[in-house]
């Protein structure tokens, strides 16, 4: 059994919209992202070095994008926001010390 892919670049120009017998036939898919989800779409056939390299960058960028959206998010998940508390303080007559009130 394969594990879910976590990122997904689709290479190749049959990958993206499923070849050129992909609208005559029933047992072709036209694409990947019918099956599962893509990140990023890299045309060509075949691709040329340069948009591997784009892909790559592109994709390393939206890594790093959810990586740091998660942080904050997790850090203003983990706030705890209390009420607003008044203090009061003056000197007791009782003992001679500052209390807060």
């Amino acid at each position: 059994q394969m594990p879910e892919p976590k990122y997904v670049i689709a290479m190749g120009t049959c990958t993206i919209t499923g070849g050129m017998f992909s609208t005559y036939s029933y047992s072709t898919v036209r694409g990947v992202d019918k099956l599962i989800p893509v990140d990023v779409y890299l045309p060509g056939c075949p691709p040329k070095p340069e948009a591997v390299i784009d892909a790559i960058t592109k994709l390393r960028k939206k890594v790093s994008r959810e990586i740091y959206e998660d942080r904050i998010r997790s850090q203003r998940d983990n706030r705890c926001f209390t009420t607003k508390h008044k203090f009061h303080i003056g000197r007791s007559l009782n003992t001679g010390n500052y209390d807060q009130g």
